[in-house]
Order: structure tokens, then C-alpha cells, then sequence
């Protein structure tokens, strides 16, 4: 029967789990639903109880938490332009306070049972291992909730034949064994629906998304369907109706009208420092080992960083048990994944010598084609046509991982790294493959039509690094009799015409790993000389090897004499990651989430580190400030308190607070669900705001009352010239107290009111207030007016008393 993919280390079983080891009772079932459920746990025990490389799941397993998501629901034609944009993104408190475990993973203190659950993860993060251990959890009794799982891998499914019924998905495609009466089993579990799990692994394999809701299965019979359609069927609840779905994905645009609809979204997180000695220690038994091994990882800081990925650790951990010399560790992830590659072949060859005896047997280069080819078409699968060394190789080199199904055994890459790695060197190498075709996968480019995925990213990686790094000594994937100097000269010469300055921040990150990966020194300073003054990583979710590789090219710019702003808002970057880049003595400012930035003060602080202390407070800046989610705003009154508490060394108060006074342009966009809730906490620091000069308070809905308390406080705003205060519902109450409270502000010179407002205003001609308030419309302002529902005959009165009037 079928079997899931290589297994990451991920995590151990939490308390909460092993405290609930009981299997559920099964009370008046059937005889035969009874040995079937107790068959299927034992088959689980036995294919899950094992990690990748052979390791004991019970013995190696490492817990890597997960974070709940949030999606920004938004409207319009680009709704589901792309899902990684639309995720809401957190701080690091934020995704401190957001962690869950195992045992949390269907339902939670705060919520209901989830009957859909989207576990997220970028490659290499482990989402194969967790559910195998959700299976084994299962399997030895936790989970009570649930008398059966069903585990299909999506990698291995045929997801366009109208052969299927949903029958035939549970019994004969899942990771089940063979079931003697399925009839009645099957007949049990339509009558209990609530009580299944069904488990879709690798779902982004599945190629084609569009339509995936549409025409969904109907029938529990023996109706043949497509897989899509009974997912959509499942998913639906047109069929097996209050069953709880689970789908494993890497976020991926084409996904996001399926997880827009999932009760919950759930992200793995990669490794703690803390998980990366864990895990080492319990990859290698010995303890002179353990010891020797901890020392070399966490000495090289590069691999320390990639090691914040489950694969990328047990990939540095089995290089470490097999290199030869221990004082030479990859500088590059090329270069890692090169030696690894390398020596998981090499170990192949001695295991048995009748196979993989030479370079020229294996035909390499047969291997890197077919990877290529899967990767043009998003397919993991590997013909099975191939020479039968050459299949029996890769498998015991690791290179490919085997599955069974129910019409046979299916071979695929084992991951996106490998995959990825053999497709570029097929690109390098092959002299079908012409130096434009190298060069655009290679680096990034100017003009790209639409956001990339992960996998591109690694192959530019890959490719970039080839050309310019020396291959391993020993078997390699690479042949160093091959000349790739035309390719290298035309790779040179793309990088040499990059101009960082009109990349978004996605594509800018991807040129500093790219740069990185060539391991020049000539092509660093070169991406340095080119950077803008302001650099964006606004909205990138920065690992730990993004901020090693961004620190590490940013060192080159004290040669070049260059200081550099960066803005690190939703970046979601820890905060040892945002003490290493604001310590960078060429970052002369920086952008960062609020809550995140005190809590670096207070760790250099605590820490005694007051030079870097004076540094960071120095180069904080809000200016200018968007917030667009509820954490932004609600740290700020924080910021307020320090200096007014002098919580921080006397010597610095001064300096906390010039954040605040420096602050000239505010954008309140928390909308009608948020905004009105959360704008006390912005009335509360605008006193604070002494250099604000653009308040922008657009489609809030703060009402009569949000424009009392304005109003209490706009008397503060000395240098306020723009306040936009339209689509905010505010009626005669408010516009009464505002009138009189925009009169006290002379530096004002045009405010934005929508028409409704407008009319308020118009409607007050008569009272005591409003001469005082013509006097100061007419005298400072330019009124703006949305759109021309304004009673012609009032509008063109009122433009006649003063020619500013105008209408947008």
C-alpha cells in the first residue's frame, strides 16, 4: 500500500498528548470494524516509527511548534492574487503568543473543533514528519476523537481519472492496510462521520487548482469521481459530512480559494536554537560526538542558520557524520547540498559494488534531465523507463524515494533541494541548454510578471553557485571535464547590469542569496555599490539564513563608504536576528515592528550592552507610519511610556522618544472592523506626535465618539497640514466638535471629508459654531470632496465664497 515521503525530524510528544493515551472505545462496533481499527493502528506503528536516515521516531523526534495564521479577508478583483500577501504577518511576540502544540492542532481553549486545518510550511520544514508522528500519536492512542485516519499522499495520486469512489480513496488509496469487509466498515463510517480524519499530504502536488470547488462529488456510492472532485466533495461537505479534513501544503497564490475557507491555518515552525543542540545531540548517539558536531555547527554561524530548517539540519548532521575532514564545513547551501549529494552516492557505491561503480554507469546526467524535466511540470515523479542502476542507485543513495501504490511502486526525487540541485546542473552542464536559458534561471530579474515560487528561488540559487563554485573532491554530480565558461561569462554579465533599486523586496532578497551563493567578493561590492539608500524587506517573513546573508553582503559596504535605511516591518525577523542587522555600523536607520524593537532595547539592556543599546534607540524610526493591523497601533502607547516613565537609562529617555517626535506622516488603515476599537489607543499617543503633519484616518468608522476624542487632542498637532477624515460615519455630534477643534489648528492646510460629512458641516450653517468654522474653512483649507453627490446648488454657493473648494 502506499507510503508517505521521507520523514524530517520534527518534534517529540508533548505532555498533553501522552496524558491522553487511550484508545477510543468502540462500544457495540462491529467485530470487524473493531480488527480493522486495531489492524490499521498497528500497520501505522510499523510504517511510522521511523525518520529519514533510519532514526527512531521515538528517539530522535524533535517538536517544532506551530503558529495559528490569519488570513486579511480583502475584496475586489485581487482578492486571491497571492496567498503569502494576504497572511497576516506577525511579530515575534506576536508569533510567540500564537504558538501551539500537537495537542492543539483540532481544537484549542480559545475555539471550537476545526473540521479543516491547513498545515503551512515552506520546503524542508517538516509537515511530512509531523503528520506521520500525528499517525503514530494516533496509533498508540492519543487522539481519541477519532476512531479512524486516513492518510493519502497527494504526491502519488492520479488526480485526473473519473475512476474513484469515495470508497476507494479511504480503503485502497490511503496508507492503510487491505480491508477484509470493507463493506461494513465503510458502512460504519457513514454512519459516524465525525469521528474520521482524513489527511491530504504534499496537497500542493496537485497541478491543476483551478476549478478545485467546483463540481464537487455528491454521491457516498459506488459514483467514480475524480480526486480533486472528492476532495471538493469532502471539503464541501456534500459528502462525509462532518468529518475533519487536514491538508499539508507549501503556501502557494493558486491555493488561496481553498485555504481562504479552512476553519484554520496553521504554520510549522522551523527549529529553535534551542531544537538545532537538540536534535544534534540526539542525531548522534556517541557523546564525544554529539559534543564535536554541536561545536562545528554552532561556531559556523552561515550553517548554524540553514540548520533553523529540519531538512537542512539532518542534511548537515549526515555531512558531518560522513566528512572526512571536520574543519572544512560548506560556506554556501550550493555547496552543502554539492558535498551531501555527493557523499550520499559515493556511500551508495561502497554499500554494494556491483552498482554505482563509476560516474560514466550511473549516467548522471540522465538523473539531472529527468529532474529538470519534473521540475518544468511541478513533478516529483521519475520515469520508470530508466536503467535499472541507475534507479537502484538513487535509491540507496537517498537521491530517490520509493512508494508503494495500488498499481505497483512509484520512484520520486525525495526532495525540493535534491530535485532542484540535479535540475541545475543539468542547466550548468548540458550542452543542449544555451547560456540564455542559464541565465534566466540564474539571479533574479527586473521584470517579473507575477511572484515566484519557493522552488524557482532554490533552482536560482543552485544555478548561480554552480557556475561559479569548484566542484566537491570524490563521486560528484558534477564533471569537471565539462566547460561552462560561456555560461559563466553570461551570468557575470547579468549580474553586472542588476539594478537593485527597482526590485520589490521579494526579488531584492533573492539577489542577496544569489549574490551569496557566487561566494565573490567582486559581485558583493558590486550588488553594494548599486543598493538605494533605503532598503525594503517590508512584509518578508526573514528566516535566520536571510538575515546571516543580508548581515553578511551588508558588511562589504564600509569599503564603499555606504550607510543604508532598512525597513524590517512585518518582517516577522526574531529579535537576535534584528540586534545583528541594526548592529550593522553602515544601517544608519530601520523600520521595525514596535513591540519587537523594545523588547531588543530591553535584551541589550538586561544585558549590559549599552553602546549597541544607544545605537539601536538612535537609529529606531516610525516615520512614515502605516498600521494595518491591530499590533501596530497597540505598542505604540508602550513607546509613549518609556519616556515618560523612564523605563531605560536616564542617559537614553531623551533618545527613545525621537521616534515619536520625528513622526510626520500616519496612516490609520485598520478598517471598519478594527478601526473603531483600536483608535482610543491612537488618540492616546497623537499628544506625543508634536512633528505629525499627515493624519490619514480614511474608512475607519470611528463615529461621533472616535471624533470627540480627536478632537480632544487635535490642539497638540502644531505642524498638522493634512487630516483625511472621509467614509468614517460621522454625524452632527461629531462634526460639531470637530469644527470647533480643526479652528485651533492654524498650521492645517487641506483636510479630506467625504460628502457625507460635508453635508453635516453645510447642515450646521445656522449654528452658534459654524461662522467660526467658515472663517477657518475659507481661510486655510482646500476641501476635498470624494465624489459629486453634494447638492449642485449648495456645492457651486459654496465655491463661489472661496475657489479652493474642489471636487476629486
Amino acid at each position: 500500500m502506499p507510503r508517505t515521503a521521507y520523514l524530517n525530524p520534527s518534534g517529540m510528544t508533548t505532555p498533553a498528548l501522552a496524558a491522553k493515551k487511550t484508545d477510543r472505545p468502540i462500544g457495540n462496533s462491529p467485530e470487524c470494524v473493531k480488527d480493522y481499527i486495531h489492524h490499521i493502528k498497528s500497520y501505522m506503528r510499523d510504517v511510522c516509527c521511523s525518520m529519514r536516515g533510519g532514526m527512531g521516531m521515538e528517539s530522535h523526534y524533535v517538536d517544532a511548534h506551530l503558529v495559528q495564521r490569519k488570513l486579511l479577508i480583502k475584496s475586489g478583483k485581487n482578492a486571491n492574487k497571492c496567498l503569502e500577501k494576504e497572511l497576516v504577518v506577525l511579530s515575534d511576540s506576536e508569533r510567540k503568543k500564537a504558538k501551539l502544540d500537537r495537542s492543539q492542532l483540532f481544537h484549542n481553549s480559545d475555539s471550537k473543533p476545526k473540521q479543516s486545518v491547513a498545515l503551512l510550511g515552506k520546503a524542508g520544514a517538516g509537515k511530512t514528519t509531523f503528520i506521520q508522528r500525528l499517525c503514530l500519536d494516533w496509533a498508540s492512542g492519543s487522539l481519541p476523537q477519532f476512531q479512524f485516519v486516513f492518510l493519502l499522499n497527494c504526491k502519488i495520486l492520479d488526480l485526473t481519472k473519473s475512476t474513484y469512489s469515495l470508497k476507494g480513496l479511504l480503503f485502497d488509496l490511503s496508507m492503510s492496510p487491505r480491508c477484509e469487509d470493507s463493506d461494513s466498515v465503510f458502512k460504519h463510517i457513514l454512519s459516524c462521520p465525525d469521528e474520521v480524519l482524513i489527511i491530504f499530504d504534499s496537497f500542493d502536488h496537485i497541478k491543476d487548482f483551478e476549478g478545485l470547488l467546483q463540481s464537487p462529488a455528491k454521491s457516498h456510492t459506488n459514483t467514480k469521481y475524480t480526486i480533486k472532485q472528492l476532495f471538493s466533495g469532502l471539503f464541501q461537505k456534500e459528502i462525509l459530512s462532518g468529518c475533519t479534513l487536514l491538508i499539508a501544503t507549501r503556501p502557494k497564490d493558486v491555493l488561496n480559494q481553498v485555504l481562504r475557507k479552512m476553519d484554520s491555518l496553521l504554520e510549522l515552525c522551523g527549529f529553535s536554537p534551542e531544537d538545532i543542540e537538540l536534535y544534534t545531540s540526539k542525531y548522534f548517539g556517541d557523546a564525544s560526538l554529539q559534543e564535536n558536531a554541536l561545536k562545528q555547527i554552532k561556531t559556523d554561524r552561515y550553517i548554524f542558520s540553514l540548520c533553523s530548517n529540519p531538512l537542512l539540519c539532518w542534511t548537515t548532521c549526515f555531512l558531518l557524520e560522513h566528512q572526512e575532514s571536520c574543519n572544512d564545513l560548506p560556506s554556501t547551501l550550493t555547496d552543502l547540498y554539492q558535498r551531501a549529494t555527493s557523499k550520499h552516492l559515493q556511500l551508495a557505491s561502497l554499500e554494494n559494488s556491483s552498482l554505482c561503480k563509476n560516474r560514466k554507469q550511473l549516467d548522471i546526467p540522465q538523473l539531472c534531465k529527468m529532474a529538470w524535466e519534473g521540475f518544468k511540470n511541478h513533478d516529483t515523479h521519475v520515469n520508470p523507463g530508466s536503467s535499472t542502476e541507475l534507479l537502484d542507485c538513487a535509491l540507496k543513495s537517498g537521491i530517490l524515494a520509493s512508494y508503494k501504490t495500488s498499481e505497483g511502486q512509484e520512484n520520486h526525487f525525495a526532495d525540493l533541494f535534491t530535485q532542484n540541485l540535479l535540475s541545475a546542473v543539468h542547466l550548468v552542464q548540458s550542452k543542449q541548454v544555451n547560456e540564455k536559458m542559464v541565465v534566466a534561471n540564474s539571479v533574479v530579474h527586473q521584470k517579473k510578471r507575477k511572484v515566484q515560487g519557493e522552488s524557482q528561488d532554490v533552482l536560482q540559487r543552485f544555478v548561480t553557485g554552480l557556475v561559479f563554485q569548484k566542484a566537491p573532491d570524490g563521486v560528484s554530480i558534477l564533471d569537471s571535464s565539462v566547460n561552462i565558461k560561456a555560461k559563466r561569462k553570461a551570468v557575470e554579465t547579468h549580474l553586472e547590469s542588476m539594478k537593485p533599486s527597482d526590485l520589490v523586496p521579494a526579488r531584492l532578497l533573492e539577489l542577496f542569496h544569489c549574490v551569496y551563493e557566487t561566494s565573490s567578493a567582486k559581485f558583493a561590492k558590486l550588488l553594494l555599490k548599486n543598493l538605494p539608500d533605503n532598503l525594503s524587506f517590508y512584509g518578508m517573513q526573514l528566516c535566520p539564513s536571510d538575515v546571516y546573508v543580508i548581515c553578511h553582503l551588508l558588511r562589504y559596504a564600509s569599503t564603499l563608504k555606504r550607510t543604508f535605511s532598512i525597513n524590517l516591518q512585518d518582517a516577522c525577523i526574531p529579535i537576535s536576528g534584528l540586534k545583528e542587522l541594526v548592529g550593522l555600523k553602515c544601517i544608519k536607520a530601520f523600520w521595525a515592528h514596535t513591540a519587537d524593537t523594545i523588547g531588543l532595547w530591553e535584551d541589550l539592556h538586561q544585558s549590559n550592552d549599552e553602546l549597541n543599546l544607544k545605537s539601536a534607540i538612535e537609529k529606531f524610526t516610525l516615520h512614515p507610519f502605516k498600521a494595518t493591523e491591530g499590533y501596530h497601533i497597540e505598542s505604540l502607547p508602550v513607546l509613549v511610556q518609556i519616556h515618560r516613565e523612564k523605563k531605560l537609562p536616564m542617559r537614553y529617555t531623551h533618545r527613545s522618544d525621537q521616534s515619536l517626535r520625528h513622526l510626520q506622516r500616519l496612516e490609520f488603515e485598520l478598517g471598519v472592523q478594527n478601526g473603531p476599537e483600536l483608535f482610543p489607543k491612537l488618540v492616546e499617543v497623537l499628544p506625543s506626535l508634536q512633528s505629525l503633519q499627515h493624519l490619514d484616518l480614511e474608512k475607519n468608522q470611528i463615529g461621533d465618539s472616535g471624533a470627540e476624542k480627536l478632537a480632544g487632542v487635535l490642539h497638540f498637532l502644531e505642524c498638522l497640514k493634512l487630516l483625511n477624515l472621509s467614509q468614517n460615519l460621522i454625524g452632527d455630534a461629531g462634526v460639531e466638535k470637530l469644527a470647533k477643534a480643526l479652528a485651533s489648528v492654524p498650521s492645517l492646510q487641506k483636510y479630506a471629508l467625504s460628502p457625507l460629512l460635508f453635508m453635516h458641516l453645510v447642515s450646521l450653517h445656522n449654528s452658534t459654531i459654524f461662522p467660526d468654522m467658515q472663517v477657518f474653512l475659507f481661510s486655510f483649507s482646500l476641501i476635498r470632496l470624494w465624489n459629486d453627490c453634494i447638492p449642485y446648488g449648495v456645492f457651486e454657493h459654496l465655491r463661489l465664497q472661496d475657489p479652493r473648494i474642489r471636487s476629486l
